[in-house]
This record gives C-alpha cells, structure tokens and sequence, in this order.
C-alpha cells in the first residue's frame, strides 16, 4: 500500500517509521526542506535511536491513503494547498477539523492517546504509547494496514464521543499547565488548580450532556493527570519556546460551541484568553 504521510513533525516522523515497515510511505514536508530529511529521519523509541528512510516530497502524490499530521492550525493551509482525495485520516488535537470539507476526500478522524515529542528535524522520540482509535462519519475502512505496522489500531463507531472527549480533557490540563508553567500532575494535585479545573469541567460537561454525552470528564482528567503527572503538556511546550499552540482549536472550538447552545463558558474564556495573551506582545514567534 502507498501512504503519503503529511507532516513531518513528532507524529508524522512516528507514524512515517511504523507504517515504512510494511508499505511504501512518502513524507510530504514544507516547500524548500526536502534537503533536511533527505538524508534520513530517526526515532528514538525506550532510549534507543533507530535511523529509517522513505520518500521525501514537497507536494502530494498519488497514494492509497494520505495521513494528515499537522498542527490543527496548518490542516486549513494543507486543505487549500495539497491535492487531496479518498481515504484521508486527520490526526489533529481539537475540534476544529471537524468543520473542514474538500469535495472528494473522505474524512478518518484519529484520536490517540500516543505521545511524540520532536528532538530535531527528523528526529522524534516515541514518548509513550496508548490507544489509537479511528472513526468516520461516512462508513468504515479496512485499518489492518496500521495494525500489520504495529499500530494498536481500532476502530469506534461514535468517533465524534471520543473527539469531544479528548478536547474536553486537553481544555482543562493544557491551559492550566500553560498557564502556571506545570508539569500535568499538578492540575490534579494542587487545590488551587484544582479547583479551576472542577470549575472549567462543570462547564465542560453541561456543555458536552447538551450535546447527549456523558464524557465522564473529571474521571479521564483524574486519570490523565495521574498516567501523565511528569509530562510537560504540548500546550506548555508551544508557550515555553515562544510557538503558536492549539488553544483555538480545543478551547477556541469548545467555547464556540457552547455559545451556539446559550452556555457562557466563563471559566474557560479565561483560560482561553489567559493563553492567548501568553502568545501575544512578542512571546509567540511564528
């Protein structure tokens, strides 16, 4: 099977070295840095570095499948500038990619509870490994392309459930880490931010029961807090080293939504606006 994977960040660099195993994969990267992966991209997966090679393209190809494994904030930019149709899985944190259409492409949406960071161009690290779940609102596709790579893939029936509840759990521990500059655990371990959070997830769940789910939001952020207490969230990540974050599309989309059903969201404006005037007045670059 040809894959064209797109993105040529953490996740693009994991997803490129598992699926090179078994089919013939392309990396699409940004105009003019083909030369900086050509000679090779690496993973560092339990402190060993392995090297690996696949197609290295500016544009996209004709392929079986394409995987899309930008920022949520450059998916509008790949929708409008890459050739893309079939089968085409979105590997985005947030909700915004919910909103995109392109005539002819086939949406997959991805959640995953996987961890990547990047070291350097080209290089990942596999940070920990969790479910990988995958869903789409226009019928099921065969997935054993990813579980014949070593992908613990599975398909759900109700991949919308498990968007809105990866956005609601990344809506209170991401711009709370951001923030007060904290490791996860602390969210859940100190009063202090623990009670912003319970006032963000009261939110978070009348808005997601109006919805007709029941996400269970304060368990699964307990939970994530504990499994993820010495992560540094990518949402601090992007604040520490000045980059833009994903605050629209998780807390940004989640607040817009709240206000097409009449709820005000108020602890979550502040986060959001919190995190936005983190990024503002010179400490975003990019």
């Amino acid at each position: 099977m040809k894959i064209d994977v797109i993105g040529a960040g953490s996740m693009g660099i994991v997803l490129s070295y598992f699926l090179h195993k078994k089919h013939d994969v392309v990396l699409t990267v940004k105009h003019g840095e083909r030369k900086l992966y050509e000679s090779g991209l690496a993973l560092i997966d339990r402190g060993m570095e392995e090297k690996f090679s696949v197609g290295i393209s500016e544009r996209t190809e004709e392929s079986d499948i394409t995987v899309i494994a930008v920022k949520s904030y450059d998916l509008e930019s790949v929708y409008r500038d890459y050739n893309l149709e079939g089968n085409v899985i979105l590997i985005q944190n947030g909700l915004s990619h919910m909103r995109m259409e392109k005539n002819g492409v086939n949406k997959i949406y991805a959640v995953t509870t996987w961890g990547a960071r990047k070291v350097s161009k080209g290089v990942a690290e596999l940070t920990g490994r969790g479910y990988f779940r995958l869903g789409s609102h226009s019928g099921r596709i065969d997935i054993n392309f990813l579980r014949d790579s070593g992908i613990n893939a599975e398909w759900v029936e109700d991949i919308d459930e498990e968007l809105y509840r990866k956005a609601a759990i990344n809506a209170v521990i991401n711009p709370i880490t951001a923030i007060y500059r904290v490791k996860n655990g602390r969210v859940a371990n100190n009063r202090d931010l623990w009670a912003i959070a319970s006032d963000a997830i009261g939110e978070l769940e009348e808005l997601f029961s109006k919805l007709g789910y029941h996400l269970e939001i304060e368990k699964n952020v307990l939970e994530t807090c504990r499994v993820t207490a010495d992560n540094t969230s990518s949402m601090l990540q992007d604040v520490q080293q000045g980059r833009r974050s994903e605050i629209d599309s998780i807390t940004g989309e989640i607040i817009t939504l709240g206000r097409e059903h009449g709820l005000e969201m108020r602890v979550n404006n502040s986060l959001y606006n919190s995190v936005k005037s983190l990024q503002s007045g010179g400490q975003y670059h990019g």
